[in-house]
């Protein structure tokens, strides 16, 4: 072989995996979704906590209820935290009442990084895992943005408005004035949980 077959050779070996590239990524549908299967999923802090019921049918998206439990206190520093999850933790046991315990739920893990609102994450997402029957599977916010989104490294202004803009296509309700986005990052984070089932079944 020539030095200019070896280059020639060299050169298609560099194209050929162009040929074979992965398909464009698209955003799941209702398809692909774990179908029948009842999510309470949270998005929660200690100041905002969203949540939403989610089951999904074999044609549509249904949130049968949703809301958000808003601590408050004139309390500062370690008092003023420890009154709001206490304020957390009767609202959860009492929304956790209501439902009853055959609803998988689920919460977006709190940020690794430092900061008070981690703190407000941390303590939130632990007061939902353990007031869960069973307990809560938490997913992380860039494995919700990497399979909703298809961008693991969205910035956060970004999201938010991707995540608006996603679920007003699947399920346009949740832009109505009775909707904000706590609820909606509640909503996508159960929905995450529901399309990992459904590839998971198909593996």
């Amino acid at each position: 072989m020539t030095v200019t077959d070896d280059m020639r050779a060299q050169l298609q070996a560099r194209r050929m995996p162009a040929r074979f590239a992965a398909p464009a990524w698209t955003p799941p549908g209702v398809f692909d979704f774990a179908p029948w299967q009842p999510v309470l999923a949270y998005d929660a802090t200690l100041t905002h906590t969203g949540w939403a019921l989610l089951e999904v049918s074999a044609l549509a998206v249904h949130v049968k209820a949703k809301g958000i439990i808003n601590p408050s206190t004139g309390l500062t520093g370690y008092q003023g935290t420890w009154e709001k999850a206490r304020q957390l933790r009767d609202a959860l046991r009492n929304l956790h009442h209501q439902i009853g315990p055959h609803v998988q739920r689920v919460v977006e893990a709190p940020s690794v990084g430092g900061g008070s609102r981690t703190e407000s994450s941390l303590i939130a997402g632990m007061l939902v895992t353990m007031e869960s029957p069973g307990g809560a599977v938490d997913i992380s916010a860039t494995h919700v943005s990497a399979v909703m989104l298809g961008d693991a490294r969205i910035r956060s202004a970004e999201r938010k408005k991707a995540v608006r803009a996603y679920l007003a296509q699947l399920l346009p309700e949740t832009t109505g004035r009775d909707w904000n986005e706590h609820m909606r990052d509640a909503l996508i984070t159960g929905l995450t949980y529901l399309c990992d089932r459904k590839r998971a079944h198909h593996e």
